[in-house]
């Protein structure tokens, strides 16, 4: 579910889209360490609120070019969730691969990530993971 709230008079507008994979990123953290990542911190990113200041939106609400806070949640999952990881930094300067190691639990509660869904319980088993990492 995307949601955006105009900053200004606290109009929400709502719009759900249907999806077969989340696309995540690692969280900036990732960029500086060779250790491990979890992947609920690159879920955790996904959902976080993110501040849009003068990008030029135009509430329905007050009929004006106001900043807003916009922030991605899941409403309904599919039957089987694949997630896709952004393995790719961009700097001012390059585009560089990310060579964090991700952490996967056997088993995965997506509960706090769909805080608006009508069910409490969102669990996934992971049982298969691929990977493209080039032998050098």
């Amino acid at each position: 579910m995307n949601r955006i709230q105009c900053l200004s008079c606290g109009h929400q507008a709502l719009a759900f889209d249907n999806f077969m994979d989340l696309s995540v990123e690692f969280p900036k953290k990732a960029v500086r360490i060779t250790g491990n990542i979890d992947l609920s911190e690159c879920l955790q990113k996904f959902i976080e609120v993110e501040k849009m200041i003068d990008c030029g939106y135009k509430c329905e609400g007050c009929k004006k070019p106001v900043n807003v806070e916009k922030d991605l949640t899941i409403y309904r999952f599919p039957k089987v969730l694949l997630i896709h990881l952004k393995r790719f930094y961009h700097s001012a300067m390059r585009k560089e691969k990310l060579n964090t190691t991700l952490v996967f639990p056997t088993k995965l509660d997506m509960s706090k990530y769909a805080p608006h869904s009508s069910k409490s319980i969102i669990k996934f088993l992971i049982f298969s993971r691929s990977s493209n990492k080039s032998e050098g």
